[in-house]
């Protein structure tokens, strides 16, 4: 089963989110904030597959937190969702991992969909290194 730290500030989102990510089979750890998702994700004893995060057009930092959460868990990816065009954030935002790009609002479908691109890229890049 694999694991998604989501990263939520406002706590009504956090609670819906969380639930819809656990319908679909994930283990979800959950953080209002940067700080307390790096202290969740520590805590946590397994691997980390994804951080679903909100990224903004103007660099909003997630790089460099991606970057650093990947010294813990270096198969982590990425789910940015933005109030920006998704195709205007992708050529603005250089990720040090894979990512995607999930524009507001969005259809949980199109969340599972995005989710499962991205964890399946991760599952042929293991098998192929094997």
């Amino acid at each position: 089963m694999e694991t998604i730290l989501l990263i939520e500030e406002d706590p009504a989102n956090l609670i819906t989110l969380a639930l819809i990510l656990r319908s679909f089979g994930y283990t979800v750890l959950e953080a209002v904030s940067r700080g307390e998702a790096w202290r969740v994700c520590c805590e946590h004893s397994g691997p980390v597959h994804l951080v679903i995060t909100k990224v903004v057009l103007h660099d909003d930092n997630s790089n460099d937190f991606i970057a650093r959460l990947q010294l813990v868990c270096p198969q982590v990816c990425a789910l940015f969702v933005t109030d920006a065009s998704a195709a205007e954030l992708a050529d603005k935002q250089r990720s040090p991992c894979e990512r995607a790009f999930l524009q507001k609002p969005f259809r949980a479908s199109a969340l599972a969909d995005t989710i499962r691109g991205l964890l399946d890229g991760l599952e042929r890049q293991a098998a192929s290194v094997v």
